[in-house]
């Protein structure tokens, strides 16, 4: 009898977990899945490659190996990424690991990229759901992912933001080109803006000509938020924050 994990849920219904220190039967059943638990992001940064692993679990132990393909979907460019076409569990295991490469050719760091990878069935093995990466680029090391969001109202010619770079007294980012109102004009829904600042202190102004506030505002940097507003900021509101 053989010591292994199994940790997804098993096909027809047929869930069976296991600790370090149970025994476990493998069932009959020939079903593979990805890995239940894993991080789904990732932030490739400029320069570099980014390798990640992904498990393949199946609820069962054969004597030989077994291969199944793999496809990929999403919005990734070709170029952004390797993956292998198929993955073979070893015999006489229930495990075995996809290996992904990602660089930033082709990622942007205003939105996410996606990669999905899914297992081709067979009527030797029945398979579980694809998984989805989200992809993005990173930015250089002393510096952070500084994003924006801004929700806007029926008159979103009236907002303009501003982040100012409190050691250096500049404009670093901005909705429009010069500090004027009108950088919205003729946009809807949700507008959102990212780059790259250097690790320092910040200030973040937002402003309303009509002085009524407009729709919910959100800053973050390397994904944690640093600045939220619900939209009742009336004629304006300012708040620092670091990137370090």
């Amino acid at each position: 009898m053989k010591q292994f994990k199994i940790y997804t849920l098993l096909f027809l219904s047929l869930a069976i977990f296991s600790s370090c220190e149970e025994e476990v039967v493998a069932p009959d059943t020939a079903y593979a899945s990805f890995e239940a638990y894993f991080s789904s992001d990732v932030t490739v940064t400029p320069g570099e490659v980014y390798n990640k692993s992904v498990s393949v679990y199946t609820a069962n132990i054969s004597d030989t190996d077994r291969t199944i393909n793999l496809t990929a979907s999403g919005t990734i460019d070709a170029a952004s990424y390797t993956m292998p076409t198929s993955v073979t569990i070893p015999a006489n295991t229930n495990e075995a690991v996809v290996n992904l490469t990602f660089n930033e050719n082709g990622l942007e760091i205003i939105a996410d990229k996606t990669l999905t990878i899914a297992m081709e069935g067979s009527e030797a093995m029945s398979v579980g759901e694809p998984i989805t990466l989200n992809v993005a680029k990173g930015c250089p090391a002393g510096e952070g992912k500084v994003k924006v969001a801004v929700t806007l109202d029926s008159y979103p010619e009236e907002v303009y933001w501003r982040i100012v770079n409190l050691d250096l007294g500049a404009i670093v980012m901005a909705n429009s080109a010069t500090p004027a109102y009108g950088g919205y004009a003729g946009l809807t829904g949700v507008q959102r803006d990212a780059n790259c600042l250097v690790n320092g202190n910040y200030r973040v102004d937002i402003f309303d000509a009509y002085q009524d506030g407009a729709g919910a505002f959100e800053i973050t940097v390397n994904g944690v938020q640093v600045f939220a507003s619900n939209g009742a900021y009336g004629a304006g509101v300012s708040s620092t924050f670091v990137i370090n």
